[in-house]
This record gives structure tokens, C-alpha cells and sequence, in this order.
């Protein structure tokens, strides 16, 4: 049995090779690669163009687990697959397939498209009130502007689901998505979708824990038992920094303990605000376990990975109340109004007047969803290994 693998999302395609696509892709396979009994012959498509993502050398991983590395970049994938004779074909984030040739593949295909943020953010127009993080200059903000008023992002947008749309729905595919939210926008958005698309919970996060922490800044937050709040991703405009910004400034007046603790901001707005760069995967289960609440501000999530990686030590999870997050976090989150810095302002509030509010919802939600999860990842992983 032939497949072909999909490590687009392990490369750094503008997005640093780091998040949650990175991570379902890489648990994914690594389960695939432990279960598997009859030892399928792999391939691995990638393109030249792109390097390494900072999270998983991809190159190590294929070279550890014999697996072989195929540059899409100037091919079609149609001819690919003949050529490889390939059984089974798994894309792990459609979109990141937009760019290539997808007509007339003839395998059985399984694809993920995990969510439609920039389809959903078009349509509400949000864009026109999002500033970005410091790091990103004004004019990155006016050319957001510029392109969702003159119509070029409904263009773009177009081009990129008028690629990948046709393989979703294609008989040979079988079509995934992340959560029941994502299910229904796919077909809100796309009503020429005519087939069941499967619901699989992105998988567990597997951590090799490591007492010592690399990161200096983290070092030191945690040795001086600073209480801070965590937001991470903070370089990117829809996991909505702006809001948490507006929201702490007001409670460093009235709590002069309290610090933010960011990843990737660009820089820090005052004395009680921390930004770090980057934090590797052991470092960041750290920054979970220690912090006195994760703030999940999104105004877009397909999944998130966040709010379960809190959940695991316990800490509190302040929430947006908006997409897919409250069916993933259930009863276990603190939610707010991601539109009202006010309502962060008071959700915070509320952690600080009984952090333990949650605790027992908390620790019931935790094992519900990561019994879910590796249920999901038990049937994909059986669905990749079967040709029918």
C-alpha cells in the first residue's frame, strides 16, 4: 500500500511552520507511524520553495521513518500519484493546496479543511475594525482595507476555494473538518457540497515533558511566581490581541500584581507586559501550567488547541464565546464577548475573585474531549490505512 503524506503544513509558508495546523499534522502522523502493523510504503509531498517551520524538522522526520520526500512545487499532483501508484492521498490543510494543480486525481483522497475564517471574516467584514499587533505596520492595516473594499480578497478568495472545493466534494474523497461549527459553515458558504462531511476533533498534543526551561524570559517569569495572564499567537490579527491590550491596561490600574505574559506581540506596551518571541513545545506546556489564566480571545477558531492545553494543569480559561470555541471548551470556560474589551475586563475579573470557579468542570471537560480525541484519531488513522 502507497500513500502520500501532506507536510506542506510542517514548512514555513508565511506562518512560521508553528500552530495548530503544524501540530495536527505532525500527531497525526506520528500515531500513524506507531500503529502500523503492515508498514505502508510512504511518500511525503513538500515544496522546494518553502523552508523548515520552527516547530517539526520535517526532513529529520522523514529521514527517522523512511519516508520519501516528493516536491510538488512544478508538478501536477494528478501525475504524482500515478507515477508513485500512490493508494491513498491525505491532505491535512486543503487550503495550503490551493496553489497546485488538483485536477483529475484518482485515488481515494481524505482532505481536512479545518476551518473558513478568511471566508467568514470577508463576509462580516471584520477586518474594516481589526488592528494587528504593534509589529505590523499601519499601512499592512490600510492594505486590508483596500483590498476587502475593492473587492481583490472576494477575488482571492475565489480562486482559492474554486481550487480546492472541487476535490472536497469530489465522490473519492473523503471530505473532514474539526469540529460540528466548521461542518456547518463549509456548507453555509458552500451549499454545492452534496456529501457528509466527517467531524474528527484534532488530535491530543503528545508533549515529552522536560523539567529544565530553554527560554530565559519564561525562566524567570516563573522563578519570581509572577501572576500572568497568557496569550499566545499574538502576532496574528483574529486571535484578536487588540482587545486584550484595551482590556489589561484597565486592570493593571486596580491589580499592580497582575502581568501579561505574550508570545510574539512584537513588543511590550508597558513595565507589566512580557513579550516573547517564541517558546518551543516544552517551554510552552510551562507557560500553561504556570500561568494564573489563558486568555482565548479568537474571533475565529476552527478548533484551538489552546484551551485544552490549560485545561490539563487546571488553569483557568477566559474564552471568547464565538465559533467553535464554546463546543470545544463546553462548560469549562469563563466566555466573553470578543467585540467588548468591557466584558474581558469583567470575565478576568471573575478568575481573579475565585480562580478555582471552573476546577471541577474543568477537570470533566478534559476528559471527555481527549477521549474523544483519540477516538477521532483512532478512526482516521484506520480510514488512512484502508484503500476502500
Amino acid at each position: 500500500m502507497n500513500i502520500l503524506l501532506d507536510f506542506i503544513p510542517l514548512q514555513d509558508i508565511g506562518n512560521g511552520g508553528i500552530g495548530g495546523a503544524a501540530t495536527f499534522t505532525y500527531s497525526v502522523y506520528e500515531s500513524l507511524l506507531s500503529r502500523t502493523e503492515e508498514k505502508p510504503i510512504l511518500f511525503a509531498a513538500y515544496d522546494k520553495r518553502y523552508p523548515v517551520g520552527k516547530q517539526y524538522d520535517y526532513h529529520d522526520f522523514a529521514k527517522q521513518n523512511n519516508i520519501t520526500l516528493i516536491d510538488i512545487s512544478t508538478r501536477r499532483m494528478a501525475d504524482i500519484i500515478a507515477e508513485k501508484q500512490i493508494d491513498v492521498f491525505f491532505i491535512a490543510i486543503g487550503q495550503f493546496y490551493a496553489p497546485y494543480d488538483l485536477k483529475n486525481i484518482s485515488c481515494k483522497t481524505i482532505m481536512f479543511i479545518h476551518d473558513i475564517f478568511n471566508v467568514e471574516s470577508y463576509d462580516n467584514k471584520i477586518d474594516l475594525s481589526l488592528w494587528g499587533p504593534l509589529s505590523i505596520h499601519k499601512w499592512n492595516y490600510c492594505k486590508r482595507i483596500i483590498n476587502t473594499l475593492s473587492g481583490r480578497n472576494r477575488r482571492r478568495l475565489k480562486r482559492i476555494y474554486k481550487n480546492i472545493i472541487p476535490l472536497f466534494n469530489s465522490p473519492l474523497t473523503r471530505a473532514y473538518t474539526v469540529s460540528n461549527y466548521s461542518r456547518e459553515a463549509l456548507y453555509y458558504y458552500f451549499p454545492e457540497i452534496n456529501k457528509p462531511i466527517d467531524v474528527c476533533y484534532s488530535p491530543k498534543k503528545e508533549v515529552l515533558g522536560c523539567p529544565d526551561i530553554e527560554n530565559e524570559q519564561l525562566n524567570d517569569i516563573i522563578e519570581s511566581q509572577k501572576k500572568y495572564l497568557l496569550l499566545i499567537a499574538a502576532n496574528r490579527i483574529y486571535k484578536n490581541a487588540q482587545v486584550v491590550m484595551k482590556a489589561f491596561s484597565r486592570l493593571q490600574a486596580e491589580y499592580n500584581d497582575l502581568y501579561l505574559v505574550t508570545l510574539n506581540y512584537g513588543q511590550s506596551v508597558n513595565d507589566h507586559h512580557i513579550d516573547i518571541a517564541f517558546l518551543n513545545e516544552n517551554d510552552l506546556e510551562k507557560a500553561y501550567q504556570h500561568a494564573y489564566a489563558l486568555l482565548f480571545p479568537s474571533l475565529f477558531e476552527g478548533f484551538g488547541y489552546p484551551p485544552i492545553e490549560a485545561m490539563k494543569y487546571g488553569t483557568p480559561i477566559i474564552a471568547s464565546n464565538v465559533t467553535s470555541i464554546p463546543e470545544i471548551l463546553g462548560n469549562a470556560g469563563i466566555y466573553f464577548s470578543p467585540l467588548y474589551p468591557a466584558d474581558l475586563y469583567r470575565a478576568i475579573k471573575v478568575v481573579i475573585g475565585n480562580r478555582d470557579i471552573n476546577k471541577t468542570e474543568m477537570e470533566k471537560r478534559y476528559k471527555e474531549i481527549t477521549n474523544k480525541q483519540q477516538n477521532d484519531l483512532n478512526n482516521l488513522i484506520a480510514e488512512i490505512l484502508s484503500k476502500k
